[in-house]
């Protein structure tokens, strides 16, 4: 790395929570840019779409490495769950997750996500006053498939997500209330576990106590990586991208108007709203050389799927929200080793959560002007800290 001091990192973002505005320099000027984060670190950002391909799948490049390095952020001091991990272990704890979010169990679940949608629609308001949509919809429908998917009714998604996030986000909780919390969600964990051995069925549990080269302690490490990515990021996302229909003109009318255009629509929301901005860092094993320049073994990398996503190279105008896009080279959900196992139900779940809202509630309109709708960065998925909204009638 050079001697002169980088830039620092983050960046600002772009316009209602998009992508920092910065990373469309670095991707033609600088797609191997040098960085220095909070704590003094110095690492390197990837932005061209080959490139973050490179990272993400390239055994050279070490995810539970940087796992443990020291300080906090972008996937630092971590080392224990699954995405964390590094093969030989990671192939053990992932194959029997890859098994319990296979397509034919996601066909079959497709009914209890419509119904999941109902179930929140029923109880969302309607009428002219103000509702933050985050709160009455999308926590509620993320909550309940994920509860379903693991085995558990799904009114009791709140047993099962309050405290994941407590302990994700303590805001000044004190150290007694997370001890409490976390022994709250553990004997969820080993309840649920304890029922489904005892009545065998068809949930994402069953497939993880089936696999017998799993302990109870992968069990509940699995589950509680489940419930983070089942609830929080769907409903974060499912939130960003409901924004982002509200908010450009037209496209909910055009999603009502032509259902068949949905999947088409989500993979361009996934592209321009992505997840995260920033991502989680690797560690290069070997020397690496990426778009002419020398990555040294030994240095921190991070891919940015965002600004891969925004590379001219392979997107045509990609600061254009284009449902029309023919979109096949999406990473939203990562790629390799480490690709999103869940990412057919993921697909499905914002499918019907946005299809089923417009369908439901066809004046939906935002309370606020776009610019005032607050966008969160607390958790590594992005987020709205609240959606207003005004639902009009119900349908």
């Amino acid at each position: 790395m050079t001697s002169a001091a980088p830039p620092a990192f983050p960046f600002p973002p772009g316009p209602g929570g998009t992508v920092p505005p910065e990373y469309a320099r670095l991707l033609t000027d600088d797609p191997v840019a040098e960085v220095r984060l909070a704590d003094g670190s110095r690492i390197w950002l990837v932005t061209r779409h080959e490139d973050v391909r490179t990272v993400l799948t390239d055994g050279r490049f070490s995810r539970h490495r940087a796992a443990m390095l020291p300080g906090s952020g972008f996937g630092r001091s971590q080392g224990s769950g699954i995405v964390d991990l590094d093969p030989p272990e990671h192939g053990r704890l992932r194959g029997p997750v890859v098994a319990a979010f296979g397509a034919s169990r996601t066909a079959r679940f497709a009914p209890r996500i419509e119904a999941a949608a109902e179930a929140a629609l029923d109880r969302l308001p309607a009428g002219s006053g103000t509702v933050d949509l985050v709160a009455a919809y999308t926590a509620p429908f993320a909550g309940r498939v994920t509860a379903e998917f693991l085995g558990l009714p799904g009114d009791r998604w709140q047993d099962v997500t309050s405290d994941v996030e407590l302990l994700l986000l303590p805001r000044g909780a004190t150290e007694q209330a997370l001890k409490e919390a976390r022994g709250r969600l553990g004997q969820v964990l080993d309840e649920l576990l304890a029922a489904r051995r005892a009545e065998p069925g068809d949930s994402v549990t069953d497939t993880l106590l089936d696999a017998e080269e799993l302990t109870d302690d992968d069990r509940r490490l699995l589950l509680h990586g489940l419930i983070i990515s089942g609830f929080i990021t769907i409903r974060d996302l499912l939130a960003r991208h409901l924004f982002g229909v509200l908010s450009s003109p037209g496209l909910a009318a055009r999603l009502r108007e032509d259902p068949s255009v949905l999947p088409s629509a989500v993979q361009e929301l996934l592209r321009y709203y992505p997840s995260s901005n920033d991502g989680l860092l690797r560690v290069a094993t070997e020397d690496v050389v990426l778009s002419g320049r020398r990555v040294a073994a030994g240095d921190a990398v991070l891919p940015l799927v965002s600004a891969a996503s925004r590379d001219p190279e392979v997107f045509a105008d990609p600061h254009v929200l284009d449902i029309e896009r023919v979109a096949d080279r999406g990473i939203a959900f990562g790629a390799g080793q480490h690709a999103c196992p869940a990412t057919g139900l993921a697909v499905t779940e914002l499918t019907v959560g946005i299809g089923r809202l417009l369908a439901a509630f066809p004046r939906i309109a935002l309370a606020v002007p776009p610019e005032e709708v607050e966008h969160s960065s607390e958790l590594l998925p992005l987020g709205v800290r609240s959606l207003p909204v005004v639902p009009g009638p119900r349908n």
